[in-house]
């Protein structure tokens, strides 16, 4: 069977390193694609200690090095990613951005990963880290199907306002920046609001089932897809 034919792929919230990473997922998606260009929006590592990547993590970085030979790849700063800025584009031979802006098909894009947006996390760094922390938990105990974590994404309040304040931030950032589209991870939370002439999407995550991902090209515009 063939590849599925596309321009760009955007991930986001890999976390390789954690339990819950689904690294195996990750690279079993990206070789049924063939494309011009991947985006890595953030917190592709889940912490500084490489001590963490399985086997199955170590061969999704050993595809987008051998991808980057081939294929546009671009990697948006997270803030699981911070400090292993130089590590990582040493390891993956790519070049690692704060925010990347780039044209399409006569529109303008950007993504940044978003927890730029996220007042709570800067304000509240270490609660922020506590919460984190009990959920990680959670889904250890979830681990087959994920469906009690998919329940909580889905029905809790704080989840939902933080996604949404996320999405009002970035709209107004893209405008700011006069892009027609703004791309965000972080949040775990895949989705799509617009307000005016902006259109934000999150790109959702890899720890959690179903997982996200996004799809840019002509001939389909704009897709979010599950895995």
């Amino acid at each position: 069977m063939g590849k599925i034919s596309t321009h760009t792929i955007i991930v986001s919230d890999l976390h390789l390193g954690s339990k819950i990473c689904r690294a195996k997922a990750i690279k079993k998606m990206l070789e049924s694609y063939s494309y011009k260009k991947l985006i890595l929006l953030g917190d592709i590592f889940d912490s500084l200690d490489f001590t963490d990547l399985a086997r199955d993590h170590w061969e999704v970085l050993a595809y987008i090095g051998r991808q980057s030979s081939k294929v546009k790849i671009k990697w948006i700063q997270g803030n699981h990613d911070l400090g292993l800025i130089k590590i990582a584009a040493l390891l993956m031979g790519v070049k690692v951005y704060k925010k990347y802006k780039w044209k399409f098909d006569n529109k303008k894009f950007i993504a940044i990963h978003g927890h730029q947006f996220d007042r709570f996390l800067v304000k509240n760094a270490f609660l922020s880290f506590i919460i984190s922390y009990l959920y990680f938990f959670i889904q250890l105990l979830d681990l087959k199907n994920r469906r009690l974590t998919s329940i909580i994404k889905n029905k809790s309040k704080g989840w939902l306002r933080l996604s949404q304040k996320v999405a009002d931030s970035a709209l107004i950032y893209a405008r700011l920046y006069r892009c027609d589209y703004v791309f965000c991870g972080h949040t775990h939370y895949a989705m799509k609001k617009s307000k005016g002439k902006v259109t934000y999407y999150n790109s959702g995550c890899w720890t959690d089932i179903p997982s996200n991902f996004i799809t840019i090209d002509k001939k389909n515009g704009i897709q979010i897809h599950n895995f």
